[in-house]
């Protein structure tokens, strides 16, 4: 009851890009830039592309390493296939903040490194000094 109520507020605000219910497969494309779910289901999709992301990587290399021409390929795409997984991996990113609380909370992952978690505690700072959580209330009370 409270998505059908919601969705229609969401349509009228002029403030924001609201594109409405999008598929789980459009997720990756970029289709939107904010996605809201229930906790476990935003998890769930989290924890399959992370998962499928580690296949695809694994099953790529080994390719990769399948004979001497794939081999010398590999060598050849290495630099670039090593920029577009970069682009993939959140590991300059830090975390994701959470939002509708009356703190800063910023999610890391269970298996950061130590740079993920630097990366982490910089992103408070900079919400902190930016005023992020003001700024929210502010909007929403506009409304």
């Amino acid at each position: 009851m409270l998505v059908k109520e919601t969705y229609p507020l969401l349509k009228e605000c002029s403030d924001i890009n609201f594109v409405g219910s999008i598929e789980a497969r459009d997720i990756p494309n970029g289709d939107a830039d904010v996605i809201v779910c229930e906790a476990f289901v935003g998890n769930v999709i989290l924890k399959l592309y992370e998962g499928l992301s580690s296949a695809m990587l694994h099953t790529v290399k080994n390719g990769l390493m399948r004979s001497l021409r794939s081999k010398i390929g590999g060598f050849l795409i290495k630099p670039a296939l090593k920029q577009t997984i970069k682009e993939f991996m959140g590991e300059d990113q830090g975390g994701a903040p959470l939002l509708g609380l009356n703190g800063l909370v910023v999610k890391a992952h269970g298996s950061s490194s130590s740079d993920e978690i630097r990366q982490a505690i910089y992103q408070c700072i900079r919400f902190n000094e930016e005023k992020i959580n003001d700024k929210i209330k502010e909007n929403i009370i506009m409304q």
